[in-house]
């Protein structure tokens, strides 16, 4: 917990920074939260740097094409505190000039190689747009998500499924759009589809089951894949489709079949 002192200090200490340090090209953003007494395991705490984040966000979201050199200098020399501030500078720049932003954004997004990192970048400036209007963005998802970037695609997974536990009438434009590239799925993405398949079956059971009902006599390896992973449930329409490829004359289908009939029988029989 900050005191209100400090909060006044660091906010003050951050407005300052914004207006005579960036325009000079002094990028030492240490300068604003070192002065702060307590540390959490050697730390500058999370909650410091939050605030200071926040702070330069609103300052910067206006002209934010305006400093760029700045969140690369967050990003290259400040380490895990450049990548927490740069996170909320983004969540208030994307918000107001999403089309500026995310060009710029989705450079680093796609060399992303720390899951922490990438889940709480996507989750300040991705999410709070989709919120807002998911629609313009599905597209937009899609390149991303065909980058094939792990964590990219990790924190897309985790955005995607909050996304639909706030609004469950995404599930079906947001499936379809995944689905199209279902043809060209790499692990990362046979990951990412069958988790959602899973997500949906919290959400929306019936919708689910016509997923698999209409893949019912599906003979690709890679859909076979996709939909096994997803299975998640004891009922007759995923029995059926497992039994089908477990009797298939191509190896892998057949390998796939067997395998979703052993652990279909694991669930509790849901029809």
């Amino acid at each position: 917990m900050i005191s209100l002192d400090w909060k006044e200090r660091l906010k003050k200490d951050a407005i300052d920074f914004f207006e005579r340090k960036l325009p000079a090209g002094e990028f030492d953003i240490d300068i604003v939260y070192n002065a702060y007494p307590q540390r959490i395991d050697n730390k500058v705490p999370h909650a410091v740097l939050t605030l200071v984040g926040k702070t330069l966000g609103s300052k910067i979201a206006r002209n934010a094409e305006k400093y760029f050199a700045f969140y690369d200098y967050l990003l290259k020399h400040k380490g895990d505190n450049g990548k927490i501030i740069f996170s909320y500078i983004m969540s208030k720049a994307v918000v107001r000039k999403p089309e500026v932003i995310l060009p710029y954004l989705e450079k680093y997004l796609f060399i992303l190689d720390d899951q922490k990192t990438a889940n709480l970048i996507l989750d300040k400036t991705l999410f709070p747009i989709l919120k807002k209007n998911s629609a313009p963005y599905l597209d937009l998802i899609n390149r991303w998500i065909k980058k094939d970037n792990k964590c990219l695609t990790g924190s897309i997974q985790k955005i995607l499924v909050k996304l639909i536990k706030l609004e469950p009438e995404m599930i079906k434009p947001l499936f379809c759009k995944l689905e199209t590239s279902w043809m060209y799925a790499t692990p990362n993405m046979i990951k990412l589809n069958s988790n959602f398949l899973k997500e949906i079956w919290k959400l929306d059971p019936d919708f689910y089951l016509s997923v698999f009902q209409n893949y019912q006599n599906t003979r690709n390896p890679l859909f076979a894949e996709i939909l096994s992973g997803a299975m998640t449930v004891n009922h007759k329409i995923l029995r059926n489709i497992a039994e089908n490829w477990s009797l298939s004359g191509n190896i892998k289908l057949k390998k796939i079949g067997q395998h979703s009939l052993k652990m279909v029988q694991k669930f509790k029989v849901k029809g």
